[in-house]
């Protein structure tokens, strides 16, 4: 079910983290090219450098370009072909879905289409690399819209299976989230530990929409052999 009282929206976006606190949060980070990784903040998550990337990080780099212009092309054509407006893709605004449930879930003026669209294309790459643990599209906000299919069940109830099996329309607003959602560089490989207890490797590249920086397309996966 669907919002009932959008006007209550208005507060999300700010009250997550202002661009101004990630931009700061950001220079302690190691981004693509800059040098020597160094850790970030908290002992669970740190960033790689270009240096020090492994032909498996390369691989899943090359895909997770090939995967953000899919999408970028796939928004774009949502405002030209008159499904959704700019201002609707551009959306900041975020709607509770019901019943409420933790963490909380949301709807925007998008989302109806990128689970028809976007999904398709993420769950295409979550099968082109067994390493690959996950795949995802997530606004400046850090706001994943439409999930891989297989994070996307239906809620049980029971919230050890839901954390992993229903990811999807949350807003994935940690540090490491952010930084992800808000880098414009080339790209940013960080690692960190998920909110599912698992260490991963989250590799992500910035999504540009009509010449717009929208978000990044993120990839998780196992980095060892």
């Amino acid at each position: 079910m669907k919002y009932t009282f959008p006007i209550l929206l208005l507060f999300f976006t700010s009250s997550f983290m202002p661009a101004s606190h990630a931009a700061a949060a950001q220079k302690k980070e190691v981004r693509a090219g800059a040098g020597k990784s160094s850790p970030a903040a908290g002992p669970a998550r740190n960033a790689v450098s270009i240096d020090e990337m492994t032909e498996t990080d390369k691989r899943i780099l090359a895909l997770a370009k090939a995967a953000a212009g899919e999408c970028a092309r796939a928004l774009e054509n949502a405002v030209k072909s008159g499904q959704k407006s700019e201002e609707d893709i551009f959306s900041a605004l975020y709607f509770p879905l019901l019943p409420v449930t933790s963490p909380p879930a949301f709807s925007t003026f998008f989302d109806d289409y990128t689970d028809r669209v976007i999904t398709p294309i993420v769950d295409s790459y979550l099968a082109k690399d067994r390493k690959i643990l996950a795949v995802g599209l997530v606004d400046i906000n850090g706001y994943l819209p439409s999930n891989n299919s297989k994070y996307s069940r239906p809620l049980t109830g029971n919230p050890e299976i839901d954390i992993k099996n229903h990811r999807t329309k949350r807003i994935f607003n940690d540090i490491t989230g952010l930084q992800a959602s808000r880098n414009t560089q080339e790209f940013l490989l960080q690692i960190y530990r998920r909110d599912t207890g698992e260490t991963t490797a989250d590799l992500s590249v910035p999504v540009f929409v009509l010449n717009r920086h929208w978000g990044a397309l993120r990839i998780l996966y196992g980095r060892g052999e």
